[in-house]
């Protein structure tokens, strides 16, 4: 990968209103560490800045002072309302040591299972590989026009370009072309038809229960009534003939 030179100077303040007032002046914080070093505070200008991540460029001559030192653009933040970046992390680096970074997959072609009514899926973005800094590269290819419906790019079919190893299994998915997915749509009831309501079974039992309560209350009613009332009355004495008492 070419690396891009990039000026820098150093700040002696942080903190998010030090930050502000940078960004209103045309530049963006930056940090430097690694190697053992201690960290340095740094700003950068933010139009070169931009242009350096939108060409993805990951190595970088970092021109601070009187010196120009190789740098590995680490880790960059954007403001999450307006998009733009806001801060970038450097790592020290050194020319004869491997690396080990993710880099962003690219698919190119248009598959042919598509045309067959197959859908497109990348399962992998960015892939972890390793390799030296003078060999990162800006991007991974993977051409996806041959792939029918039901084939895969796996990690091991990707071809990586010349001292670039790949650091995660190969058996691992990049991309798919598959038959989409069958929405299953709940019927509708015709014109003038309507669904039967499901089964409530609360409503049962709180029948049941009601029956229950007028037999009890029944029972209690009938155990409550007088013995009078059970008992059949007894027969009244027919009065002797004459109406009146015999005297002796």
């Amino acid at each position: 990968m070419e690396s891009m030179t990039l000026k820098a100077e150093l700040r002696d303040k942080k903190g998010s209103k030090h930050c502000r007032r940078m960004r209103k002046q045309g530049a963006i914080p930056a940090v430097l560490y690694g190697h053992k070093e201690n960290p340095v505070m740094l700003s950068v200008g933010l139009k070169e800045a931009t242009k350096l991540i939108s060409q993805r460029h990951r190595l970088v001559k970092l021109a601070l002072a009187d010196k120009t030192e190789q740098v590995f653009v680490k880790d960059v933040k954007y403001d999450s309302l307006t998009e733009s970046l806001v801060h970038i992390d450097f790592t020290r680096v050194a020319m004869d040591e491997m690396m080990t970074l993710s880099v962003e997959i690219v698919l190119k072609g248009h598959p042919k299972g598509i045309i067959e009514g197959g859908v497109l899926e990348q399962n992998l973005r960015n892939l972890n590989i390793k390799c030296l800094p003078t060999e990162i590269p800006a991007k991974i290819e993977v051409d996806v026009a041959p792939l029918g419906i039901g084939d895969l790019v796996r990690v091991k079919d990707v071809k990586l370009p010349k001292g670039v190893t790949a650091t995660v299994d190969g058996e691992v998915v990049v991309a798919g072309v598959h038959m989409p997915k069958e929405e299953v749509v709940a019927p509708t009831p015709a014109e003038g038809v309507a669904l039967a309501e499901p089964e409530v079974l609360t409503a049962k039992k709180e029948a049941a229960e009601g029956e229950e309560k007028e037999k009890g209350k029944g029972a209690e009613k009938a155990a409550a009534k007088p013995e009078a009332e059970k008992k059949p009355a007894a027969a009244a004495q027919p009065p002797k003939a004459g109406g009146k008492e015999e005297k002796k």
